[in-house]
């Protein structure tokens, strides 16, 4: 990952523990990492799946990782151990902010709910995304913004252009021809 936050800006002396992976959770932490918060990421012990999907030169980069993931520290756990579970504890006993992008029903078999946390941890912050909300019958499925964000609240369509369909589909037999 990239170089550490500075801790200047309007969030410094901000501690957040991200437990997070692919994009939204990890952007939402690099945001606070920008503006000068001390960020923890808390991966897999074998990585964010994401660090693993591209890898491009000699050096094996892979620019979208490192985008949502400058400025923080990194530490791989087993949250689903008693011992990595215990080193996440002693990580939120000393933060402000605790972000996640796991679904509700994977938090609640961590110990990881608000509530749970709350209790634990009393003056936690706690911020999480997910593509389908807290609630409702859906709120276990998996998502990313393009599925449960864009498409399924009608914003992709409406961001689409009259005739988009049209001009694809004539470009496609032409380019075949």
């Amino acid at each position: 990952m990239s170089e550490i936050s500075d801790g200047v800006g309007p969030m410094a002396g901000v501690k957040v523990v991200e437990l997070a992976a692919w994009v939204a959770g990890p952007a939402a932490g690099a945001v606070l990492a920008d503006w000068g918060a001390t960020v923890v990421k808390v991966e897999p012990v074998l990585g964010d799946p994401f660090r693993h999907m591209v890898k491009l030169g000699v050096e094996g980069m892979n620019p979208p990782f490192e985008l949502d993931n400058r400025g923080k520290r990194a530490i791989g756990l087993d949250v689903t151990a008693p011992d990595g579970r215990a080193v996440l504890d002693e990580l939120l006993a000393d933060v402000d902010v605790f972000i996640s992008n796991l679904r509700p029903g994977t938090l609640e078999r961590l110990d990881l709910t608000p509530d749970q946390l709350r209790q634990r941890h009393p003056r936690l912050v706690f911020a999480t995304i997910n593509g389908f909300g807290d609630d409702g019958p859906d709120r276990d499925r998996p998502s990313y913004d393009v599925g449960g964000f864009w498409a399924r609240s009608g914003l992709a369509a409406s961001h689409t252009l009259d005739g988009a369909d049209r001009w694809r589909r004539q470009r496609r037999d032409h380019t075949l021809c």
